[in-house]
């Protein structure tokens, strides 16, 4: 039997009332359907703590916190090369606070920027090597990153050892370079001392090349596209070897240098 809703209100309200005169009860509230509404079980003072003391102290200091121990980051890329000379390395900083020191060194070197947009920056770079950044915010922290520049071609292209072959008077033998490329116009060889001989067969394709053996011994001089040079002497006695170009004057003038010496003492 369903009740009255008049009779629930009626009856709430003398629950109200009576517990009105009752000395030290609770109030208890009721809605317009008669049901009770609970109060809330934390007290008035502990709310007023919580909102005006606690909270903000936690907010507060997490915030000091948070600002005090904020480090910046950097983000950095390689740029591709179309010269194998040059390349730029562009890098991005991250910080929420403003940065006070930025420095970028090669090889203990310093490296000038530009800024190219906000917090972007690139640099221009024309050797390989590791290449570091320092960035420093307001608040003292300091971080540092680096990449590696390995795109630029500093090394003269090589013979395969294992595939050079003597055969009916010609010499037969594989080059390579994995940068920039082999200059084939610049390979020749010579023998008898200053005598000059050009490759009569070269496949770009796989980097074969033969050239006449006139002699026992024939020196051969190549390059790459971006002017790295190396030499190297095969013989049909003894094994391939090779030098850079660079490295073997270097060596005739210590050699010429240090017979000099040896005069002058003898004098």
């Amino acid at each position: 039997m369903n009740s009255n809703p008049s009779n629930k209100r009626d009856r709430a309200r003398h629950d109200v009332s009576g517990r009105r005169k009752g000395s030290g009860s609770q109030r208890i509230l009721y809605d317009a359907n008669g049901v009770r509404i609970k109060g809330s079980r934390i007290p008035m003072k502990i709310k007023r703590a919580l909102l005006f003391y606690i909270i903000p102290y936690i907010v507060l200091n997490g915030l000091i916190f948070f600002f005090v121990t904020a480090t910046p980051s950097v983000d950095m890329r390689v740029l591709d090369t179309s010269d194998y000379q040059h390349t730029q390395v562009e890098f991005e900083i991250k910080s929420i606070l403003p940065i006070s020191e930025l420095s970028v060194n090669m090889e203990s070197e310093d490296v000038e920027y530009t800024e190219s947009s906000r917090h972007h920056y690139v640099c221009d770079i024309d050797q390989n090597g590791m290449l570091y950044v320092t960035v420093k915010s307001w608040n003292g922290m300091q971080t540092t990153n680096y990449v590696d520049v390995s795109v630029l071609d500093d090394t003269a292209p090589s013979i395969d050892e294992e595939t050079c072959v003597i055969s009916e008077g010609y010499l037969t033998f594989t080059i390579e370079d994995s940068q920039s490329g082999v200059d084939f116009d610049s390979i020749y060889g010579i023998y008898d001392g200053d005598k000059q001989v050009k490759p009569t067969r070269m496949d770009t394709a796989t980097g074969t090349v033969t050239i006449p053996m006139y002699s026992d011994t024939i020196e051969l001089h190549f390059e790459d596209m971006v002017g790295n040079a190396r030499m190297g002497t095969i013989s049909a006695t003894t094994d391939y070897e090779e030098s850079d170009e660079g490295q073997e004057q270097e060596s005739e003038v210590a050699a010429a240098e240090e017979e000099s010496s040896s005069s002058e003492e003898e004098s």
